[in-house]
């Protein structure tokens, strides 16, 4: 939230009166003003919560240690669970690399589709 809060705080007022006096509601504002402008905050956080949903393992392992009937059993926390319970750790390390290109993996991707979406204004 606090990202959020320092992206809207980044968008200059100087455009919120230039669309009132063009006669701009509320809503044609939000649209075409505060989202536009806040996409490279917006993208910024789509590529953390990417990479941190991936790593869940904490709260699992913590709350319920792969829960009932494996209902919170994510893939950090197999990982671990090869590693330092079943001490396979050539296959947790492969684990880990998989989990390592398939982040990158979505991560490239966002960043090759971010053209379309995200917009940086120029320097003022």
């Amino acid at each position: 939230m606090v990202v959020y809060l320092a992206g809207l705080q980044g968008i200059p007022e100087s455009l919120y009166e230039s669309a009132q006096i063009d006669g701009a509601n509320r809503v044609q504002q939000l649209l075409r003003i505060t989202i536009p402008m806040m996409t490279p905050t917006i993208f910024y956080n789509l590529i953390m919560g990417l990479i941190s949903s991936m790593q869940v393992f904490s709260t699992a392992y913590i709350m319920t240690g792969g829960g009932p009937l494996n209902a919170t059993y994510f893939y950090m926390l197999k990982l671990y669970q090869h590693a330092f319970f079943d001490y396979r750790m050539g296959y947790a390390s492969a684990m880990a690399w998989l989990l390592f290109v398939v982040v990158l993996g979505l991560t490239i991707l966002v960043f090759k589709t971010s053209d379309r979406w995200v917009f940086y204004a120029a320097g003022e």
